[in-house]
C-alpha cells in the first residue's frame, strides 16, 4: 500500500490531490450532479490497492466491458479470495447490480452499490470463492441491476457534514425545520477507489433550523469515508 501511495502522488496532478483532499472533510462541500470523484487512469499500477493483488490468469476477460457500462480492470486476490477491480464506464450512477463471474467450476458473484459514473471499485468475491491461478474466468455477466432515477445530491444548501473516526455531525444549516427522516450515505475511498460494493447509512430523526446532532457509526473513518449523498423528507 505504501507503494502504491507512492505511485499515485507521482502520476495524479496537484489538482485532483487537491480535490481529493477536500472530499475527504465531507464539510459543505458543493454539490455535484454526479458527485463524482477522482479517477484512476488506466496507466497506474492497481497491484496493491486495498490489499488487491493482480493475478491475471489465461483467458480472465480483463479489459472486457460487461452489460455495456462495467469495465473488467483486472482480476487476483484479496487474503486468497477471488477480487476484481471494476470500472463504471456509462454517464450514469449504478444503485446496485450483481456481478458473476464462472470458474469452470464455482459461480462467483460481487455485489455492488452506489457506483458512480467513472468511479473505479475493487470488489471482494461475497460467496468467498477463491482464486485459482489455472482457472479460466470467463463468461462475465450482470444477474441484476438498478440505477439512480434522481441526481445524487449532499444537500449543502441544507445541510453541513463533518466527521470523525466513528461518529457522523449533521447540522440544519437551512431556514426551515425537517421534520422527517435524514438518511446520510458514504462509502470507504482509499487512493480514489471505493472500497468494496458496501454503502453504508446513518439516520437522524428531523432536525430544527441550527440545530446540529451526531449519529455513532462504526465504519466511518475521517480519512477514509466519502459522504455520497443525502436524502430527506422535505
Amino acid at each position: 500500500m505504501i507503494l502504491f501511495k507512492k505511485i499515485i502522488s507521482i502520476i495524479l496532478c496537484v489538482s485532483l490531490v487537491a480535490l481529493l483532499c477536500a472530499c475527504n472533510k465531507d464539510t459543505h462541500i458543493p454539490d455535484e450532479p454526479d458527485n463524482k470523484i477522482p479517477v484512476i487512469t488506466e496507466e497506474i499500477e492497481m497491484s496493491q490497492i486495498a490489499d488487491f493483488e493482480s493475478k491475471e490468469t489465461e483467458d480472465s476477460q480483463v479489459g472486457l466491458i460487461v452489460d455495456s457500462w462495467l469495465k473488467i480492470i483486472s482480476i487476483g486476490e484479496s487474503e486468497g479470495i477471488l477480487t476484481v477491480l471494476v470500472r463504471n464506464v456509462a454517464d450514469f450512477d449504478v444503485q446496485y447490480a450483481v456481478l458473476e463471474v464462472a470458474d469452470g467450476y464455482n459461480t462467483a458473484k460481487f455485489s455492488i452499490t452506489t457506483l458512480t459514473a467513472g468511479a473505479t471499485m475493487v470488489l471482494k468475491c461475497e460467496n468467498s470463492v477463491r482464486f485459482n491461478e489455472n482457472a479460466r474466468y470467463y463468461g462475465w455477466e450482470i444477474s441484476e441491476k438498478a440505477i439512480f432515477s434522481e441526481t445524487l445530491l449532499r444537500h449543502t444548501d441544507t445541510f453541513e457534514i463533518d466527521g470523525e473516526d466513528g461518529e457522523i455531525s449533521i447540522k440544519n444549516i437551512s431556514n426551515k425545520n425537517i421534520k422527517g427522516d435524514i438518511y446520510v450515505y458514504y462509502k470507504t475511498v482509499i487512493d480514489g477507489v471505493y472500497v468494496e460494493g458496501t454503502t453504508y447509512r446513518v439516520r437522524v430523526d428531523g432536525l430544527k433550523k441550527g440545530e446540529q446532532t451526531r449519529v455513532l457509526s462504526q465504519h466511518y473513518k475521517k480519512e477514509t469515508s466519502r459522504i455520497m449523498f443525502v436524502t430527506y423528507e422535505k
